[in-house]
């Protein structure tokens, strides 16, 4: 469409493409790459409203169907074939959408602590224990959230899960003009209330058919664990596998079982 992003690309082979989370960006995802660039071409965008991707300054720019479309007109870009999508946090529900979408050039899709749009609303409106898991997204929804999210906080977030090095290209990211709140717009945009999901699943096919496979980390505090269950819903050809001792920073934490993830859908998307 009329925006311009930023697109990491490493290797050559059959195409994988990566979509990050808040308050991360295409990097997010290196130690992964770092374990498949031998045989995958590796693509990762900065998505819309973070690192030098472009930023819309209306709040309304960043609902999900927007960031959705976003995917499915950058992946035939990217790659003659059809990818391998993989997913963390608030690029779950994009990703997941974006694999509900008919012909949307996706031949396996994986949720890495990337939570499934309906199944999330679902816990949101009925389950007491993401509800208060959530509660943070108050914050991150108000007028002060960007006072509060300064890159020195968010830089606590992850020094116990990166080099020195790997934090000062945090750092640049999270400085660059405007990237926090666009970050921060993706709350703002998107409550999951029953409206919004109905707008963004229309058109879209309501059970998955590709192969899916869904890693979760079991400690996160942030997307519960319960994110990885009734998922059957939506997917005919699903795995779940949950993971012992590691949080919400699944890709920091376990970028070995990730990318052995990777190549185990390959081989049934095949």
């Amino acid at each position: 469409g009329d925006l311009t992003f930023n697109v990491a690309c490493r290797g050559a082979g059959p195409t994988v493409v990566f979509l990050h989370g808040f308050p991360e960006f295409h990097y997010s995802w290196n130690a992964v790459m770092d374990q498949l660039v031998d045989d995958y071409r590796l693509i990762a965008p900065d998505q819309r409203g973070y690192n030098t991707s472009d930023k819309p300054e209306s709040v309304e720019d960043y609902e999900l169907p927007l960031l959705v479309e976003d995917i499915i007109q950058l992946l035939p870009l990217i790659s003659p074939d059809p990818v391998l999508l993989v997913a963390h946090d608030w690029g779950g529900p994009v990703g997941w959408t974006v694999a509900h979408t008919p012909d949307s050039h996706v031949r396996g899709f994986m949720s890495t602590n990337g939570p499934h749009p309906l199944r999330f609303a679902e816990l949101l409106a009925t389950d007491a224990d993401q509800q208060a898991a959530s509660s943070y997204m108050d914050l991150f929804r108000s007028d002060e959230a960007e006072d509060y999210l300064t890159a020195d906080l968010l830089e606590t977030w992850f020094d116990e899960l990166l080099s020195e090095g790997d934090l000062e290209i945090y750092r640049e990211a999270w400085e660059q003009p405007g990237a926090i709140t666009g970050g921060l717009n993706w709350y703002r945009a998107n409550t999951l209330s029953d409206e919004e999901i109905d707008t963004l699943m229309d058109g879209r096919s309501s059970v998955i058919s590709m192969p899916v496979s869904v890693l979760w980390g079991v400690d996160d505090t942030a997307v519960l664990v319960s994110n990885a269950e009734g998922l059957d819903d939506y997917a005919s050809d699903l795995e779940v596998e949950l993971i012992e001792d590691v949080d919400h920073w699944i890709e920091h934490h376990v970028p070995d079982e990730v990318a052995d993830a990777v190549r185990a859908l390959d081989a049934r998307a095949q």
